[in-house]
């Protein structure tokens, strides 16, 4: 009678705390709300639903018709697994929610001793469990809900990261594509120059040393095609790693060339207060100061008592039969107070707050500094495209006059076709140099330090930015 009464609560315990399970989805309608506010793209975290069929549709629906960067960041949203793999954490950090809201098992100790006289056996049984759960549980619960809050703030920031990330290699191979154009038109210009050239050689108008230097300008210009295929190449190929295609998949096409400078493309003042404003990283730091506070509020009731195990035990002894009374283990904080545990806490808390307000100067000059930068970018593209580019048509034009009215010869003028091209290549690499500064500016407007200049150290993938996320900035 007495063991079944022993029983009961810890019955009732199971059945209170038994029942708890684990939503590996918690926390992401949340991030895809975040992302799509602040980036306008559509997340998916691909777990065999009727979404993840809608999503495949719009992925096929996609790849129909030639691609633009929005078009690009949506397809690997939807289709890069390493991405698909980032979702993980909010599980990780969902299970260790739950877990921090749960007791720890009542524990069961048997001991059965044979006297030598021959008597019936001792059996001692005792069923102890966590008394102190009851107050720690919550304390518990408060640090693991607000690492839950940082963790779907990192996978907010590292789909951010990778979106732009898209844009970035989505403009440099449509440059490059652009690119690989001219060096095809520099390379035909030198050819027929070189053309004219052997026919005179052979009429003995020109040197030898004249044919050699038409030659290796036209050997030059093969070698510097050869690299811009190239890098055309690679640079789809990384898009094609990014957008998760493979197979058939990666026949798609695009526009070769790149968007023109628009009219409204540098915002005015307050991009530094929308950065600051809009900041994940700020969020995410804010965030560990919590974590680090609450931490340290548990440690510091844990300190003295970090547990005390109370229940009941029962013995039989030979002659009288059951005994049973209750079981209480309580540690002796004679050595270890939680000195040390105490001082990492309020140690981890200073260095929270410390980086919070040095990140907080980051964002204010990587906000203007990407300002600036972008454009200086466009001011060297639309001097490009306003003066240099008309100014060397109207050369080409009037050298072609003058050839006609054989006052030039035809090496001069295709000297300046060339030198018409070489500028035109000059502009894709400024409006590239513009259109990878904007999507900087963009990432930081909507809430995350870009990875270069040096303003946040990370790696390429969005497996490297969710480790530096756990890490600190």
């Amino acid at each position: 009678m007495e063991v079944r009464r022993i029983g009961w609560p810890c019955v009732l315990l199971f059945g209170l705390t038994g029942c708890a399970s684990v939503d590996l989805s918690a926390g992401f309608p949340d991030v895809s709300a975040a992302v799509a506010e602040r980036s306008g793209t559509t997340i998916v975290w691909n777990r065999g639903t009727e979404l993840d069929k809608e999503a495949e549709e719009k992925l096929r629906t996609l790849r129909q018709k030639k691609l633009t960067a929005d078009d690009g960041v949506q397809i690997a949203m939807l289709n890069n697994r390493d991405l698909q793999a980032i979702y993980t954490e909010l599980g990780v950090a969902q299970a260790d929610l739950v877990q921090a809201g749960l007791f720890r098992n009542p524990i069961l100790d048997a001991a059965v001793q044979f006297p030598l006289s021959g008597i019936r056996p001792d059996i001692q049984l005792s069923v102890v469990m966590g008394f102190l759960d009851v107050f720690y549980v919550p304390l518990r619960k408060r640090v693991a809900a607000a690492q839950f809050e940082g963790a779907k703030l990192r996978v907010t920031g590292a789909v951010l990261d990778f979106a732009v990330q898209v844009r970035t290699t989505f403009y440099e191979y449509q440059a490059n594509e652009q690119l690989l154009e001219l060096r095809r038109s520099i390379v035909q210009a030198l050819m027929a120059s070189l053309d004219v050239s052997r026919r005179l050689h052979q009429a003995g108008n020109i040197t030898d040393l004249d044919l050699a230097r038409d030659r290796a300008l036209v050997e030059s210009s093969k070698l510097a095609l050869r690299s811009a295929e190239s890098a055309a190449r690679q640079s789809r190929e990384h898009l094609n790693s990014l957008m998760g295609a493979w197979g058939n998949e990666t026949e798609w096409e695009i526009d070769g060339r790149l968007p023109g400078i628009p009219e409204d493309s540098v915002p005015g003042s307050g991009i530094e207060q929308t950065a600051l404003t809009r900041s994940i990283d700020l969020s995410n730091a804010r965030q560990r100061i919590i974590v680090a506070g609450q931490q340290l509020g548990y440690d510091r009731a844990t300190a003295l008592i970090p547990s005390m195990d109370f229940g009941a035990g029962a013995e039989r002894e030979p002659v009288e039969g059951w005994r049973v009374g209750p079981v209480l283990s309580v540690p002796i904080p004679l050595f270890d107070q939680g000195q040390g545990r105490v001082g990492r806490a309020v140690a981890e808390l200073w260095r929270a707050q410390q980086e919070y307000y040095a990140l907080a100067v980051r964002v204010r000059a990587a906000a203007r500094a990407l300002q600036e930068r972008m454009r200086g970018a466009q001011d060297r593209a639309l001097y490009y495209r306003d003066i240099l580019l008309p100014l060397r048509e109207r050369i080409v034009n009037e050298a072609q006059l003058q050839y006609n009215a054989m006052q030039i010869g035809v090496f001069q003028l295709l000297r300046e076709r060339e030198q018409q091209i070489e500028a035109g290549v000059a502009y894709v690499e400024a409006l590239r140099e513009y259109w990878v500064a904007r999507a900087d500016l963009e990432q930081i407007s909507s809430g995350r330090l870009p990875i270069s200049n040096g303003f946040r150290a990370g790696g390429m993938g969005p497996k490297a930015k969710m480790k530096e996320g756990r890490n600190g900035e």
